[in-house]
């Protein structure tokens, strides 16, 4: 996979635009200098959990001798599960239960930004992908954008509204079911090439 591929794929795992509401709710009623050094040590918590699933993920699979279809299909379907999540929330997901207080890791670092299903994605791209400094560069890029998006919160927020928000998340999750089923693809095709061998 390419640098940008990578890149683009967690950038959507992470959901920063969906992820714009809920922040803006959580730092309600703090001034907005606050509100940026708050989501800077949250996205650095964030970036710091993603590096470390990054290097456990290829020790965990080396460890656990699984093969490259393995890896492929299961990044498949992964996203394909992250993409219904984005599609379709469901009442008991994270952002229904929001805390009133400011957020300190949890919600916002962990699991809004550095979820179950980015720690798992980094983890079996961390395995699939052989150049260790292309994995550091997707992340940190990904990582930069969201920040960018986070940061832009209100400005964002004024511009396209709660309606102009959601659609733009929906967007990303149809972009996640393409990106999930070409994946599976994947490694269908080369479970078939590896019978065939």
């Amino acid at each position: 996979m390419s640098l940008l591929s990578i890149s683009l794929v967690l950038f959507l795992i992470m959901d920063p635009i969906g992820n714009v509401s809920s922040f803006l709710f959580m730092v309600r009623g703090i001034e907005p200098k606050r509100q940026a050094q708050i989501l800077v040590r949250e996205m650095l918590i964030a970036l710091l959990t993603m590096m470390a699933f990054n290097f456990l993920g290829e020790y965990i699979f080396n460890l656990l001798e699984l093969s490259e279809t393995t890896v492929r299909i299961s990044s498949g379907v992964i996203l394909f599960l992250v993409a219904l999540q984005i599609l379709f929330p469901t009442l008991d997901g994270y952002r229904e239960n929001l805390p009133q207080e400011e957020p300190f890791i949890i919600p916002l670092a962990i699991p809004l930004i550095a979820g179950p299903s980015l720690l798992a994605t980094i983890m079996l791209y961390a395995h699939m992908e052989e150049s260790q400094p292309l994995m550091l560069g997707a992340i940190l890029i990904a990582w930069a954008a969201a920040v960018a998006v986070l940061l832009s919160s209100r400005y964002l927020f004024r511009a396209l509204g709660p309606n102009g928000l959601m659609a733009c998340e929906k967007l990303m999750g149809m972009v996640l079911i393409l990106l999930a089923i070409q994946r599976f693809l994947d490694g269908i095709y080369q479970f078939i090439a590896d019978l065939n061998a």
